[in-house]
This record gives structure tokens, C-alpha cells and sequence, in this order.
């Protein structure tokens, strides 16, 4: 009995462990990029550690010199840093983009992403990741753009911190009642 209960824990710690690193990563979290400049449009979702994509992605001007994707932790990405060292040069010719993070960040780096002109200092638009389920992302993180082309601050983010969550933490206790049943009961 005990050994059962000490290989259930095992189970159940590995599994939490699985679920809070995809939590720390943000996969599956998604955004809705505003349009700012160039005709930028998307849903950007979070599909690893190191890779984003954008469906429904739209950019009709990428004539601005040194286009990035850069990524933010408050919302305005002047503060924030790139995220990927592939200088965009091209307008859309498709409606799926993938954006691998390549500058030494990964998706727990950021709660922002969005297309940086790093010459002009210019916000083509950007996304506030969210949760599947917590609301709606801050797509229009701002819809008009200052004369000096700073980057609007987002209308919501999260606070910072990743959890585990209810249902993980259930599981938890679930595991640990279960433990500490199989120890008394020898």
C-alpha cells in the first residue's frame, strides 16, 4: 500500500510539475495585435517556449527600416527588448506567420509582443498575451500612437506572477491526502 501511494505522488508530482512549467511558458496564451502602423493585424498565440504564431496575420507596409518583433513585461514596448533577431522586411503574403524566439528571451520574458521599428522608435501594434479564457486580451492596446511614435501602454496585463491554478492544486492535496492516508494505514 505504501508503495502504491508513494508511486501515485511520484505520478502526480511529475504531472504538476509539467503543468506549471506550461504555465511558466504561457503555452497555448494568446493576443490580438492592434493595428497601429502598416496595416498589422493577427491573433498571436503562444506555441512554446521559444515560438509564437500568428494567425490570421496581416502587414501590408514593412518598408520602415529595422522592423523586430520585440517583447515587454509592462505593456509599452519601448521598454521592452527583442525577442527575435529576424528583421521583418516583407509585407504579409500569407495568413500565418511564425515568430521563433531567437535573442535569448523565452515566452515567460514577456507579456507583450509586438512589431518595434528600432530606427524610428515606432509601434507597429502589439498584443497582450491572456490566458485561454481570462477575458479579452488587450488587443487594442492603445489605438492611436503618439507624435513621437511611443508606444501606447497595454489597457490590462497580468499581474506577473504565473499559478498553478485551482485544478493543479487540487490535485495537490488530493495527492498528499492520499500519502498521508497510506503511511498510517502501514
Amino acid at each position: 500500500m505504501f508503495k502504491s501511494a508513494i508511486s501515485l505522488l511520484g505520478l502526480g508530482l511529475i504531472y504538476l510539475a509539467r503543468a506549471q512549467n506550461a504555465t511558466t511558458q504561457k503555452i497555448g496564451w494568446t493576443g490580438t495585435l492592434s493595428s497601429l502602423d502598416g496595416g498589422l493585424g493577427g491573433v498571436v498565440t503562444v506555441t512554446n517556449a521559444m515560438t509564437l504564431t500568428i494567425s490570421d496575420y496581416t502587414l501590408k507596409d514593412a518598408s520602415a527600416p529595422a522592423l523586430y518583433w520585440w517583447g515587454a513585461t509592462n505593456g509599452v514596448l519601448a521598454d521592452g527588448f527583442r525577442i527575435s533577431n529576424t528583421h521583418v522586411t516583407q509585407a504579409a503574403t500569407s495568413n500565418m506567420d511564425t515568430i521563433n524566439l531567437d535573442a535569448g528571451k523565452t515566452t515567460a520574458d514577456f507579456t507583450t509582443v509586438g512589431l518595434w521599428c528600432e530606427q524610428l522608435k515606432a509601434n507597429f501594434g502589439q498584443a497582450t498575451l491572456a490566458e485561454p479564457g481570462a477575458g479579452t486580451s488587450a488587443a487594442s492596446a492603445g489605438s492611436t500612437m503618439s507624435s513621437t511614435g511611443s508606444a501606447p501602454a497595454a489597457t490590462s496585463s497580468k499581474s506577473g506572477t504565473d499559478s498553478v491554478g485551482v485544478p493543479y492544486s487540487a490535485l495537490a492535496m488530493t495527492l498528499l491526502a492520499a500519502t498521508v492516508f497510506a503511511i498510517k494505514m502501514g
